[in-house]
């Protein structure tokens, strides 16, 4: 079960990638007080290649609900019925990617945006997961 902290984690890292997939109920928990953030763990080789694996999944579903959200268009309904799908099927892919838990997964981006040397080595792993 994933806690409320890590659905919230990866959202915020799916928005701030450009993407504004969240489901109704973490949009609700937003003004809940945040859980205290862990000092990260080195990043190992095996946690950066099912990282790779669990962005490139997700990247592929942002896109995907992107054209979605397009076609839409004005329909206010359908764009938050497209959002929360999107924000369920990205959690679920995470959850389903093995070697990597939601939470590691929020942690490796949150260090990632503080330390240019693990950002390169996601890069790196995130390029040869993609051949």
């Amino acid at each position: 079960m994933i806690s409320n902290g890590s659905k919230k984690l990866l959202m915020a890292a799916c928005l701030s990638a450009g993407v504004a997939f969240a489901p109704h109920a973490l949009a609700q928990e937003a003004n809940q007080p945040s859980e205290p953030t862990m000092e990260a763990p080195a990043v190992t080789e095996e946690k950066l290649q099912s990282f790779a694996v669990a962005f490139l999944e997700v990247e592929n579903l942002k896109q995907q609900y992107t054209q979605q959200l397009q076609e839409a268009g004005d329909d206010a309904e359908r764009q938050q019925q497209i959002q929360s799908e999107a924000g369920e099927k990205i959690l679920q892919a995470v959850e389903e990617t093995d070697g990597i838990s939601v939470d590691e997964y929020n942690q490796i981006i949150q260090s990632a945006q503080a330390d240019p040397d693990l950002a390169q080595r996601l890069t790196d792993a995130i390029g040869q997961a993609s051949q």
